[in-house]
Parts: C-alpha cells; structure tokens; sequence
C-alpha cells in the first residue's frame, strides 16, 4: 500500500500546530505568577520554567522525580495554566 502525501496540507497543519503551541506558552507565561516562581529553590524554579514552556507535566514529573500530585499543586500555587493546543 502506498500512501500519499498532500505536502502543502501537511505543511499547514505543521504551520498551525506550531503558532498553537507558542500560543499557548504566550498564555501560560502571561498567567504565571512569576514573583512565586522567583522565590522558589533553583531546582524548583527550573522544573516551574520548564512548565511554562512545555505545559506537559507527565514528562516533566518522570524527568525530575517529582510526584505528579506535587508538581500539580506547584502549577497551581504558581498560576500556571493548563493550554489544551
């Protein structure tokens, strides 16, 4: 079976993944509450930034050895909002 590739359909849809997913970090960081994020211990900080740009919590929770439970009562005492892209 061989599939064929709509090239300029499959560029736009990667164009339109691309500005959804700067989107939503414009979002997330507009909604941070950074003067808590500054506050925190550097490792803390880091993993909090990382959040920011990547929204993506599950990775984020294995990278660090973070709980998930933990690393989401961080996002929400930071103000990080959850973007669905």
């Amino acid at each position: 079976m061989k599939l064929k590739v709509n090239e300029s359909r499959l560029l736009k849809l990667l164009e339109d993944c691309r500005k959804a997913d700067e989107e939503a970090r414009r979002i997330k960081r507009e909604s941070a509450d950074w003067n808590f994020i500054e506050k925190q211990p550097e490792s803390i900080k880091i993993v909090l930034k990382i959040l920011v740009e990547t929204g993506d919590l599950k990775m984020i929770s294995k990278l660090f050895d973070i709980p998930l439970s933990e690393l989401n009562d961080l996002r929400l005492k930071a103000k990080i909002l959850l973007v669905l892209s």
